[in-house]
């Protein structure tokens, strides 16, 4: 492989935001990330289900493909900005057949002194590219690997479902499934720790803030464009999925 093509495989930044931001990466990231994050907070919600609520000190990892939304908010009580460092990358140092998951990893004191040495020399060069393989060689061990496992791909079709049909209702869903109503309540309890219902409100909040942040439509137009009720039934979904009004949403997004 060529040097310069090599190098181009990695993206080496620190992120800062200066208010509330959702980003959408629902059609999958291409890159591999390590992640840390200095202030603020954050929300990575997969399309899948699984989240990840992440603060200061958190470091976590994020898989190629992982098709997601996230949120971040600003602790003004204790800084100005969320920020978190990202460390981009396609080859991994070896092979394994599994799959590692989204998560947050417990560094070592020995292993985070190379994420320190990265922070300090962010420019994609040898040593960089070194400090990272050896971060990854260190905490390559204790990554999580996904299991195959029937529920998890019948909770994918539930998921799919759902996408498709936004007025399903329990029952349908279950029939489609093929399970019975308590099967589908059990199998989003202890899959994917939600409620179908609950779901089908993060992909409403999902499309709202998308429209909040892309467009001026009013909150009523939203309300109505995604068939809520009322926007204040709207109002009470975001707050619920992203902790936000859509004031504040419409205000926070753009990056610094």
């Amino acid at each position: 492989m060529e040097q310069a093509l090599f190098y181009n495989t990695f993206s080496f930044q620190t992120v800062y935001l200066k208010s509330f931001h959702h980003t959408d990466n629902s059609k999958g990231i291409s890159n591999h990330y390590i992640a840390r994050m200095k202030s603020g907070k954050g929300i990575i919600r997969a399309v899948s289900g699984e989240e990840l609520h992440l603060e200061a000190g958190d470091v976590f990892y994020l898989p190629m493909g992982l098709q997601y939304h996230s949120y971040w908010s600003v602790d003004k009580t204790k800084d100005p900005s969320v920020a978190w460092e990202s460390y981009g990358f396609i080859y991994w140092p070896v092979h394994h057949e599994g799959r590692y998951v989204m998560q947050k990893i417990n560094p070592s004191a020995e292993s985070s002194r190379w994420l320190d040495l990265l922070e300090q020399n962010q420019t994609v060069s040898l040593a960089s590219v070194g400090y990272l393989y050896l971060f990854l060689s260190e905490i390559l061990p204790d990554l999580l690997i996904a299991e195959s496992d029937p529920k998890s791909a019948l909770l994918q079709t539930a998921f799919d479902y759902i996408q498709k049909h936004e007025s399903f209702t329990v029952p349908g869903l279950a029939r489609a499934c093929g399970i019975s109503e308590s099967g589908i309540y059990a199998l989003f309890r202890d899959y994917a720790d939600t409620t179908p219902i609950d779901f089908k409100h993060r992909l409403i909040a999902e499309r709202a803030v998308y429209l909040l942040t892309s467009t001026d439509l009013t909150v009523e137009t939203i309300a109505s464009t995604l068939g809520i009720c009322s926007s204040a039934y709207l109002r009470r979904i975001l707050k619920k999925q992203t902790g936000q009004t859509p004031l504040k949403i419409r205000k926070g997004s753009k990056f610094i």
